[in-house]
Order: C-alpha cells, then structure tokens, then sequence
C-alpha cells in the first residue's frame, strides 16, 4: 500500500490511503503527508482521515494549519484533531495524588450498596471531616486536600468530583467538563484525558470532545485517567489510577472470590483484638485474613477451604501481604477449630451453588462453627439467606445484628455480626 498511495491513478491512490490509515506502521504518516498536495479533493479526504487514525505530532500541526472551503474536508479535518489529540501526548498523563485542590470542591467516595455507613466510620476514623451526606452506596465530601487520603480508604470502590447538572443535555455536560478541568489539570500532569460515559452516544461524545480545547481537556476513551459519568443531576468526574496501591498484596484470585474493598468492609465491623484466633471457614483467595491481618494485631489467623486452588491464591496473597497463616484443605462443617475469636468469612452464595443446596449447606455449618467460639467472640459474614442463617444463630445462643443488605455485583447478601456471651461462648441447645 505504501507503494500504491503513489500509484498514477488517483483512484487507486485513495484507496490506498484508506487502506493504510486502517493499517499503520512504519512510514505512513510519512507517505500520506507528502502526496498531500497534488492530491486531488476525495484523495485529500481520504488522507486526512487516514491521518487521524495513524498520525503524530506532526500531522496534528499540518492538520491544524490546513484550510479548505470543502464542508466534508474539514468535517474530516476537525475529527481528525480530535482523534490526535486523544494519541498524541497519551503516555505523559499521570495522576498527583499528593497535590491539594486549588479551591474546596464536592468530592463523592463510592463504595458497593450497603457499605455506606462502613465507609464513613472509616472515614471518621481517617480524619477526615464530617460528610456533607451519605447514602448506602457513597459519601459526599466538602475537600481541599489531595486526593492520596482518599483513595487510601479501603472500603471506598472509586472516588470522583461532582457537578451539578440540570439534565444530560450536550450543554450543560459539555459546560461542566469546561468547570472541572482546572481541577483536572492540578490533579494530573500532562493534559487531562477523560472518557465519558452515557452509553452509546457516539455522535454527542464526538460533538463534544471538538468543542473543548485539546490543550486543556482531551476526550480518550483508551488512555483515560478519568471517567466522565453522566447522570441526571450532576456529572461525577471518577479518577482511575493506573494501579491500586491499598490491595497490591492481590497477586491470584479465584472465581467468586470477594471484592478486597468487601473483604475490608467486613474486617473493619470485626474489629481488632490482639488475642485474637481468626477463623475464615471458607477462605477462598484469603482476602478476609489479609484485610483482617493488615488491619491489626492479632493471635493466628486459620482458613479453610475445600479447593487447592482457592488455598494455594490465599498463600500467594496472605505472603505477599506480610502474614502468616494456617491454611488447611478441610470441610468448614467439620475442621476441629477451637478458640475462634473472630469467624469471618464470604461463604458459598450466587451460582456456586443451588439455592436447595445452600440451605442446608448453611444450616450444618452453622450448627458446627458455632461450637467453635470461644466466650465473647464475633461472627461476622455475608449471609444469601438473611432470615434462616439469623433464626439459626440466635438459636445457637448468639446475639444476632442484621445490618443491611450488600450489593455483591449482580445479587445482595446481608451483612451479619453476631456475638456469643462473654462468659460462656455460644450456648448449644440440648441434644
């Protein structure tokens, strides 16, 4: 092709353009840049937008200082810069986390639905100020400061600035872009790349991203460090790091393993003692121990789990994370534990297994582990069957709190913290 954009035909010389803006590679731009002038007016359109796709630095300037009274050239021309303004400069962004804010802004921490009043204990407890409001699934923040402290928390999913909006016209989105970026720009280096997103609106997301000024703000959907989300009342301006620095202990998973920021949510209710036998019955890729671990001091840690797999993840991880465990391949309704002064775990729930199944699965396992516990001690799990796994604890002798269903990504579970008596453990009803 790079022969044929040279071709005496000019038929031929388009096609090949095309062909190569679809291609690349060595020499392209090259080529397509030097027969630009004896080109002919569908040849010239067919370079531009093959210039687009595989150009650089300099076909953003030749681009940028062409003219043409040809309406569909220069429709070509201005989508052009725009796709090089998304490609040109793409590996310079990074994000400051240690630069304050140039002005107060609103600030929301999301977290998955139902860990809502997790996450403002922690923040609570992080210092940082009282929240403007709070929902299930997010936290609203008056914050000056870097944003360091808040991706630090672990029970948060994301954090990201809000504009208000009234309604998700190109407008007004298009106007709180232009309002967010000076705060983009403290926030970054380089030139602040955002992906927006409000499903399949290819055509509006392209009539905005030429609006803006690609010196300031740039639309790239590929080497974004920011997630424009469109709702209906407000624009909430998400970051996206590179990578997460609270959970790099996560070097193997397992299918249906928790999230870390759920594995977090459950260590932080739990609590720390520093006597205390940790038990997760069903250990999975181990981030309940690792969250549990990293969170404070503790006696032993012990999971169990009937996959090698799901123990030979939760070694990886628990060693990458510092700590020491005792892992065993062995059934939860029957591994002689003893002592346990903190049973925490996310058990079997979803497709892993039928509904009948759980049940009883459940049923026998609770039956078992609380015979477990030492006096005093604390369950605290995820429970897909809220009002049996209850009624089973508390006919166990436990002290039963039901805090509020947990999204866990496609189906709820409900957050359970139980308790046995202080002075003589779970009370087992007569045989």
């Amino acid at each position: 092709m790079l022969a044929l954009v040279e071709h005496e035909n000019s038929r031929v010389r388009r096609a090949a353009a095309t062909g190569l803006g679809k291609a690349g590679g060595p020499g392209v731009e090259a080529a397509l840049l030097a027969g630009f002038e004896r080109a002919d007016l569908p040849e010239r359109r067919a370079r531009v937008e093959a210039l687009g796709k595989v150009g650089g630095e300099e076909s953003r300037r030749f681009l940028g200082a062409l003219s043409s009274d040809d309406a569909e050239l220069e429709r070509r021309r201005t989508r052009s810069l725009v796709m090089l303004s998304r490609s040109v400069g793409r590996e310079l962004g990074t994000l400051e986390l240690d630069r304050p804010l140039p002005s107060t802004a609103r600030l929301v921490l999301l977290c998955r639905r139902g860990l809502g009043a997790v996450l403002a204990e922690e923040a609570r407890s992080s210092g940082l100020p009282e929240p403007l409001d709070s929902t299930a699934s997010e936290l609203a923040l008056a914050w000056a400061g870097p944003l360091r402290p808040l991706l630090s928390l672990r029970v948060a999913l994301e954090v990201g600035i809000e504009i208000p909006i009234a309604g998700a016209s190109e407008s007004r989105v298009l106007a709180a872009l232009r309002e967010v970026t000076p705060l983009l720009a403290v926030l970054g280096s380089g030139v602040p790349r955002f992906r927006l997103a409000w499903g399949k609106q290819r055509a509006r997301t392209f009539r905005i991203a030429e609006a803006l000024d690609p010196c300031l703000l740039v639309n790239d959907p590929r080497g974004a460090l920011w997630e424009a989300r469109v709702e209906e009342r407000r624009l909430l301006v998400v970051a996206r790091p590179d990578v997460d620095p609270r959970f790099e202990y996560r070097g193997r998973d397992v299918p249906a393993a928790s999230h870390p920021s759920v594995a977090a949510a459950l260590a932080r209710v739990a609590g720390v003692r520093a006597d205390d036998v940790v038990w997760d019955p069903f250990v999975g890729s181990g981030l309940e121990l690792c969250e549990r671990g990293l969170l404070g001091p503790f006696a032993r840690l012990v999971g169990t789990d009937t996959s090698e797999r799901a123990l030979d993840a939760a070694r990886v991880n628990l060693r990458r994370a510092g700590l020491g465990a005792e892992l065993s391949c062995a059934d939860a309704t029957r591994f002689p534990a003893s002592g346990v002064t903190l049973l925490i775990t996310n058990p079997p729930m979803g497709r892993r297994v039928a509904r009948g199944e759980l049940a009883g699965l459940l049923a026998r396992f609770v039956d078992h582990a609380a015979r477990c516990l030492a006096p005093g001690a604390r369950w605290v799990w995820l429970s897909p069957l809220p009002v049996e796994t209850a009624r089973a604890l508390s006919a166990r002798g436990l002290r039963v709190e039901r805090r509020g269903a947990v999204d866990l990504g496609g189906f709820d579970a409900e957050l359970q913290v139980a308790f046995t008596s202080p002075a003589s453990g779970a009370k087992m009803p007569p045989p």
